[in-house]
């Protein structure tokens, strides 16, 4: 038997049919009703001429309707492309092309956008409108349902075949559609369902990350296979999440250094009962030890954390440290999930590095993404000798745990001299009057780059340029010091208060 999406989610669906088995901000849909009407509109959009292998992208912000339309696909065989809604119309132009897109279904907030790129793109012909009144749509997405069977259709769909087309930067900043199989999402749920136990059958969870990001797709799709409930919501409110966790019970939470703070916030302002959370992830930037400390005692004092880290290109998941772990440092991000490979090698010539040394992390396994879709040179490069090249630096420590060290081409090179920004901004943000920091290299005369910290002061702090400078001379060795210090409000992050965008930070202030 073909291991596949669509087929584990309906498994799901017969085993627990009165079940919850989605919730967004406006209603609730049990596994029986969601699979009926998943069903539904598999039949309709099989009726209009969709057949396995179509390409359809996907326009929305969290909500039933775009759940659906996910697992429908994978029923019938159709490559989803989900697009972030948070780009510009000429992003989801240049991606509607580089993945030749015909066919879009998107959320009526998008509508005047999706009538300008119809009025710029030809090749898009066909729409599908929901969640409200879109005339201007080819087809409307409730009467499909309302005209269609709830009958399960017998599509034969094999593990290797595409599920998804995800946008990601890579390794080179430029956007990429990293192709993830059916296969590749399936061992990413099962990784993490025997590492980390979870998700359970009785797992809930409040996942506000919006689902065409990589880390909030599979944890859906992980919930779908686990027989969990999955709640949604089109945006981040803290105050609201914590309302939610307390009212749902959610069992598992997940975010990151951006996200823990604003809740942090929002309960001291109003302590909410998150008793229930038993596992708490982290993921996207170094969590330090003073906000674990607050984490575990203030937020989820019932929970264990889990630490992970991930990229698209690996269905994300690749490692997972464990409360149960005990690396030589605390920034682990722990050991390779049971099905994944992880080497260190030089990122010159790709030969495997002794432990302790620093390279670029390759990733094997089937977790491990098909290619980019029509980029064969950027999937040979990316993909070559069997390993994907993650672009990240890293090294595993006596006892077997990874640490993802830094960005391959955020690495600074002053005066002949390698040196990682990672472990600059570790010690810049111990200072006690610090919040948060980067470091970029800045183009130098005499040395080739010197270090320049960005940095975010904690609220009162006094702190002047020359006092992190001094404070850097005392912790760190003298060609690793800044030279220069920038101080601003808050730094830069993507989706969801994720990585620092230290491409943003380079064109600002990376020059002399």
């Amino acid at each position: 038997m073909q291991m596949v999406l669509g087929e584990a989610f309906a498994r799901s669906a017969r085993k627990n049919p009165s079940k919850t088995a989605i919730i967004d901000d406006k209603g609730r849909l049990t596994y029986g009703q969601l699979n009926e009407r998943v069903n539904r509109l598999v039949n309709g959009l099989k009726g209009l001429g969709f057949r396995k292998g179509d390409r359809v992208a996907v326009l929305s912000r969290n909500c039933i309707p775009m759940m659906e339309i996910i697992l429908a696909n994978l029923k019938l065989g159709l490559t989803t492309v989900p697009i972030v809604a948070r780009g510009t119309k000429k992003d989801y132009a240049n991606q509607l092309k580089q993945c030749e897109i015909s066919t879009f279904f998107y959320h009526q907030e998008f509508s005047g956008t999706v009538q300008d790129l119809k009025a710029e793109l030809p090749e898009l012909k066909n729409t599908l409108g929901f969640e409200g009144s879109t005339p201007e749509a080819t087809w409307s997405y409730d009467e499909i349902l309302g005209k269609s069977a709830p009958t399960e259709i017998a599509e034969r769909i094999e593990e290797e075949d595409p599920a998804f087309i995800l946008f990601t930067g890579g390794t080179t900043g430029h956007p990429k559609g990293a192709i993830l199989t059916h296969q590749n999402l399936l061992w990413n749920a099962i990784n993490y369902m025997i590492e980390g136990n979870c998700p359970l059958p009785h797992d809930r969870v409040y996942y506000t990350m919006q689902l065409y990001h990589s880390a909030a797709l599979s944890r859906f799709l992980s919930f779908m296979f686990a027989g969990g409930t999955y709640r949604v919501s089109p945006d981040f409110d803290p105050e609201k999440y914590l309302k939610v966790v307390e009212e749902d019970r959610s069992t598992f939470v997940v975010g990151n250094t951006a996200i823990w703070r604003l809740l942090l916030e929002a309960n001291r302002r109003r302590r909410r009962d998150t008793s229930t959370v038993r596992v708490h992830m982290h993921g996207q930037s170094t969590l330090y030890p003073s906000l674990k400390k607050e984490i575990g005692e203030e937020l989820f004092p019932s929970s264990e954390l889990h630490v992970t880290y991930a990229l698209t290109e690996a269905s994300p998941q690749v490692s997972i440290l464990k409360p149960t772990d005990r690396p030589a440092h605390w920034s682990s991000v722990g050991r390779p999930y049971i099905s994944t490979e992880v080497r260190i090698a030089d990122p010159d010539n790709d030969q495997p590095l002794a432990q302790g040394e620093t390279g670029q992390i390759l990733v094997r396994g089937p977790s491990v993404m098909k290619g980019y879709y029509n980029n064969p040179q950027e999937t040979e490069n990316t993909l070559r000798g069997g390993w994907l090249h993650t672009g990240d630096l890293g090294r595993f420590d006596e006892l077997g745990y990874l640490y993802a060290v830094d960005r391959l081409k955020d690495m600074i090179k002053t005066g002949g001299i390698n040196v990682f920004a990672s472990e600059v901004e570790e010690v810049i943000v111990a200072h006690p009057e610090v919040l948060e920091a980067a470091v970029i290299g800045v183009p130098d005369e005499k040395w080739g780059e010197t270090i320049r910290a960005i940095v975010v002061k904690k609220p009162q702090s006094r702190l002047e340029p020359q006092s992190i400078i001094e404070y850097c001379k005392n912790n760190l060795a003298s060609h690793k010091k800044p030279t220069s210090v920038v101080f601003l409000d808050s730094l830069p992050r993507g989706s969801f208060g994720g990585k620092v965008l230290k491409k943003e930070l380079r064109e600002k202030y990376g020059r002399p």
